[in-house]
C-alpha cells in the first residue's frame, strides 16, 4: 500500500525541495530561474558599429590634416639641409685653421670652380702612368662637384726642407656639400690681381681669391681655383700679398637648390659647358664669414623661405 502511493514521475533538480532549501539558506530571496523568467529578462544591447558616413568624415579629417602639414614638414626639411651644410663648412674652416696652427704651415680650403671641365686637356697631356690614371679617375668623379666640392690643401708637408714643397690634400681629400646645397655662383669669378680692389665691397658680396693649385690630385697639373687660406698663426692669408698684409675678411655663401650638368646623347658630360644652377628660391642663403685677424669663421645669417 505504501509503495503504491509513491509517484514515479521524474523530479526536476531545480525544483527539488532540497535545492530550494539550499538556495533559500545560502542566499535569501534568491529563487531558481525558470524558462519563463529567462524569456522575460531584457537582453543586453549589441555593440554599435560605425556608419559609412562616420568613416568618411574621419577619413576626410585625416586627409585635411595631412595636406596642411606637408608644407611645414617640407620647410623644416629644407631648413635642416641649409643648417647642415653651413655647419659642415663652419667645421671644415675651423679644422683648416687648427691644422695651420698645429703644423705651422699655410692650409687652404679650395673649391672646384665651374671651369674645371676644361682642365681635362692638361690631365690627358700628363705622362702615362699611375699619377695620370689617378688624376683622370678623380677628375671624372669631380666633374659633378662643380659648385659643390671642396678640399683642404697644403703646399708643404711636415718635415719639408726650406725651399722644398711637397703638396698634399688633407683630411681625406675632396668632400661634397649635402644634397640640395651648392656654393653661390657669384663667388666663382677669377678677378686675378684685381681681386684686392674689393675692399669697399660688402664682405658677403666679395668673390673668392684665385690661385694655382694641383687638381684634382697633389701630383696633377695645376689649375686656378678659388680658396680661403690660413697662415701658421691662424689668420687669413692671401697669395701674392707680399709684405703688405691684406686686411680683408673672406666669406663663402651657400644656397639651396640644384646643379645640372650638360650631357650628350651618350650620357657623357660636356666638359666645356658650364653647369646650370637653379636656386629654390633665390633668397635662401647662408653666409659663412671668416675674420681676417682671428681667422675664426662664423655664420652671419641664415635666410629660409
Amino acid at each position: 500500500m505504501i509503495a503504491s502511493t509513491i509517484s514515479t514521475a521524474p523530479v526536476n533538480p531545480l525544483h527539488s525541495p532540497r535545492r530550494a532549501l539550499r538556495l533559500g539558506r545560502g542566499q535569501a530571496g534568491l529563487t531558481a530561474p525558470t524558462p519563463e523568467s529567462r524569456a522575460a529578462a531584457p537582453r543586453r544591447p549589441m555593440a554599435g558599429a560605425f556608419t559609412l558616413m562616420e568613416v568618411l568624415v574621419v577619413i576626410g579629417i585625416i586627409v585635411v590634416l595631412a595636406a596642411s602639414s606637408v608644407p611645414a614638414i617640407r620647410s623644416l626639411t629644407q631648413a635642416n639641409t641649409l643648417a647642415s651644410g653651413s655647419r659642415q663648412i663652419l667645421d671644415e674652416l675651423n679644422l683648416a685653421r687648427q691644422q695651420a696652427l698645429s703644423s705651422r704651415r699655410t692650409v687652404y680650403m679650395v673649391f672646384v670652380p665651374p671651369t674645371a671641365g676644361s682642365h681635362i686637356t692638361e690631365l690627358q697631356a700628363m705622362p702615362a702612368g699611375r699619377n695620370r690614371d689617378q688624376a683622370l679617375r678623380q677628375f671624372t668623379n669631380l666633374v659633378a662637384g662643380q659648385y659643390r666640392a671642396y678640399a683642404l690643401f697644403s703646399k708643404r708637408t711636415v718635415g719639408d726642407q726650406p725651399g722644398r714643397e711637397t703638396p698634399r690634400y688633407l683630411s681625406g681629400g675632396w668632400k661634397m656639400l649635402p644634397d640640395g646645397m651648392f656654393f653661390a655662383t657669384n663667388k666663382f669669378v677669377d678677378l686675378g690681381s684685381a681681386w684686392t680692389n674689393q675692399l669697399t665691397v660688402v664682405v658677403t658680396n666679395r668673390v673668392l681669391p684665385y690661385a694655382w693649385f694641383p687638381f684634382p690630385t697633389a701630383e696633377s697639373e695645376v689649375m686656378r681655383m678659388p680658396y680661403i687660406a690660413f697662415d701658421p698663426s691662424g689668420r687669413l692669408t692671401f697669395e701674392g700679398q707680399g709684405s703688405q698684409r691684406i686686411q680683408m675678411d673672406a666669406s663663402v655663401t651657400l644656397s639651396r637648390g640644384s646643379v645640372f650638368y650638360a650631357k650628350d646623347k651618350q650620357d657623357h658630360y660636356l666638359l666645356n659647358a658650364a653647369p646650370d644652377v637653379v636656386s629654390t628660391p633665390p633668397a635662401n642663403r647662408t653666409d659663412v664669414v671668416v675674420n681676417w685677424i682671428t681667422g675664426r669663421p662664423r655664420i652671419l645669417e641664415t635666410k629660409v623661405e
